[in-house]
């Protein structure tokens, strides 16, 4: 397989070496507006393809595995866009009562396209549910901190049936698609830090997390994470568990500089263009602001250019493109501004 520029590019961060020239990655595409007038259907991976190509992007999301963890519940916004609003769990019996998914579908379908993306030069990636993330949105964040300090054993009941259900995934679905890595969800911080202690959050996550991963380990396939907010507290638990990459890095939480100078030698860091930045300025700004980032968080040879969060259709086109050219085109950018 002859990978693309992007796509080599990011592959050889994933394995621990420097690039000065950051690849393009959007873990969470949410333009459907876009995609259709421009590509389609996303359903079908071939125009999935077509527009990893044309926007330079390393690499292509095959999916998310589904444990039937389905008690988040969702509200339309006045402008049409659904919005989480908390959750329903409150029961271990509500997480017992759910059936173990049958993946063997959803693995031959993941399989064929993950043969087109090889095809087309793009790394893959499978999107994977975390515990801690799970079921604080199972439940709802207020709820979910109540419950940890008054019944702190069903919580970890309940970090441990995500767990085992995510470590199935990867023994039948990852192990079968082999994508190129996988990006664990894993929202866990606010903009001030952790939104639970520390050593609370060590406690609930660190031995189920590095079980989960050593699945992985012995698989050959590298492994990211998401979270917003501010990543001081998480990253050094990411570089302990051996995650090559952690996306996020959001711009109102954190100072990328700090990041880069802080952890920019031991783990890559993605994302940090603000997407209601992208929607409100001009675009002379959006490239020089565009350009900082790449500047900044590719000094140390360990960036990956990205939103922080999902870019939707409330971004005027030519604002997102406008970022877009300016990471294609950034090492001809170089001395300028």
């Amino acid at each position: 397989m002859v990978l693309s520029e992007e796509s080599d590019a990011f592959l050889r961060l994933l394995r621990g070496e420097r690039v000065y020239k950051p690849p393009f990655w959007e873990p969470w595409f949410a333009m459907t507006g876009f995609f259709h007038r421009h590509y389609g259907i996303p359903e079908k991976i071939e125009n999935r393809i077509r527009m990893a190509q044309d926007l330079g992007m390393a690499a292509i999301n095959l999916g998310s595995i589904d444990i039937n963890a389905h008690f988040r519940r969702d509200e339309i916004t006045r402008n049409g866009q659904s919005r989480y609003a908390g959750g329903f769990l409150t029961s271990l019996q509500q997480l017992e009562a759910q059936e173990m998914p049958d993946w063997r579908e959803v693995s031959e379908r993941w399989r064929k396209d993950q043969n087109m993306v090889e095809r087309a030069g793009l790394l893959s990636w499978i999107t994977l549910p975390w515990c801690f993330h799970t079921i604080a949105t199972a439940m709802g964040h207020k709820n979910f901190f109540i419950r940890l300090y008054r019944d702190p054993g069903f919580i970890e009941a309940a970090f441990d049936w995500v767990e085992e259900r995510t470590r199935r995934a990867i023994d039948t679905v990852v192990r079968e698609v082999r994508p190129s890595f996988v990006l664990f969800d894993g929202d866990c911080a606010y903009k001030a830090g952790l939104m639970v202690d520390p050593k609370v959050f060590r406690r609930l996550v660190y031995r189920r997390t590095e079980e989960t991963v050593s699945r992985l380990i012995r698989l050959g396939i590298p492994y990211v994470f998401h979270t917003d907010g501010k990543l001081d507290d998480v990253i050094p638990f990411l570089i302990e568990l051996g995650f090559s990459c952690v996306h996020g890095c959001e711009r109102n939480a954190n100072d990328l500089g700090h990041l880069v100078d802080r952890f920019g030698d031991e783990i890559v860091l993605s994302g940090n263009m603000d997407v209601a930045f992208l929607s409100m300025a001009s675009i002379e700004v959006i490239r020089q602001e565009t350009w900082r980032m790449l500047k900044i968080g590719s000094r140390k040879g360990k960036f990956i250019a990205a939103c922080n969060t999902s870019p939707q259709d409330y971004i005027p086109e030519e604002n997102y493109l406008a970022m877009v050219e300016t990471i294609k085109n950034f090492d001809t950018f170089a001395g300028e501004l």
